[in-house]
């Protein structure tokens, strides 16, 4: 079985450091480790975030038989946090509701990135929401959420390889 990873986010240097780009920062972390994993393939498409489901339509449609793993930020999760879920809902997420739409399927595996800030104790998150999330998802990342996420990438590493290993229902038990 041979996977495919997408981290989603937007293209160019304006969007480098966006909160909406964590999964593509925390991939950055780790694509030397990933490389080595023999079924495992990365894509990284480059187009924005809401046009993502043309691009991975696009792709699987010359690599039938992958195994699709969606990588994206999530707003309601705890900076620095992981979930992996699979066949799911988008979750308000527009990045994943275009591949959802492109694909006309929701059963792939998602690898969620928390990028909500944490509450005074230390776990909750303080999601955005209504009109403030654009301007929170598009927001440039602190120094301190980029030290999360390189913090993260160990976490998602492991997780990408249980992927991989022994597929989404044990990793979702080992790391969720």
């Amino acid at each position: 079985m041979i996977y495919t990873l997408v981290p989603l986010g937007n293209p160019g240097n304006d969007y480098a450091r966006t909160r909406h780009n964590a999964a593509r920062i925390v991939l950055s972390h780790v694509t030397d480790e990933l490389v080595a994993t023999s079924n495992l393939e990365i894509f990284v498409p480059e187009t924005y975030m809401n046009e993502s489901g043309h691009a991975v339509a696009e792709y699987l449609r010359y690599h039938e038989g992958r195994e699709l793993v969606v990588m994206y930020d999530d707003k309601d999760l705890p900076l620095g946090s992981l979930r992996i879920s699979h066949d799911r809902g988008d979750g308000g997420h527009n990045g994943v509701k275009s591949i959802i739409e492109a694909l006309g399927t929701r059963e792939f595996t998602r690898i969620r990135i928390g990028i909500a800030p944490i509450a005074v104790d230390g776990e909750t998150a303080i999601a955005p929401h209504g009109d403030m999330v654009q301007g929170f998802v598009m927001g440039k990342a602190t120094e301190d959420e980029m030290t999360a996420y390189k913090a993260v990438s160990s976490k998602v590493l492991r997780a990408l390889r249980d992927i991989c290993e022994h597929g989404y229902q044990k990793a979702m038990e080992r790391n969720n």
